[in-house]
């Protein structure tokens, strides 16, 4: 049997668990009132493979990066250590790269 790998819902699940595991771990920050981890892992999403991620990023790589900020909450985003992969062209489906791509 060959190893799935993890689809945007997959993604989208373990998000919500680390959010619950991580929420009262989370320290204060500068001008936010109250953290939210859920946002705070979409951001970091977000900020380490781009706003089109969902487009673009290996899923797997993703998800590793989701099992960092679980083990490092309160850890800058910028100090994940990777893997920080991209699907190929053909593997989103396109048949010509764009310029945008």
């Amino acid at each position: 049997m060959a190893v799935q790998s993890p689809s945007l819902h997959d993604v989208n699940a373990r998000v919500r668990a680390v959010a619950e595991a991580i929420q009262s771990q989370l320290e204060p920050h500068p001008g936010l009132a109250h953290r939210n981890a859920h946002a705070h892992i979409w951001l970091g999403i977000n900020t380490i493979f781009g706003e089109d991620w969902r487009d673009r990023a290996q899923f797997s790589c993703v998800m590793q990066c989701v099992e960092w900020i679980h083990t490092h909450p309160n850890d800058d985003y910028e100090n994940f250590p990777g893997p920080i992969e991209f699907r190929t062209v053909v593997e989103r489906g396109l048949l010509f790269e764009t310029e945008s791509d």
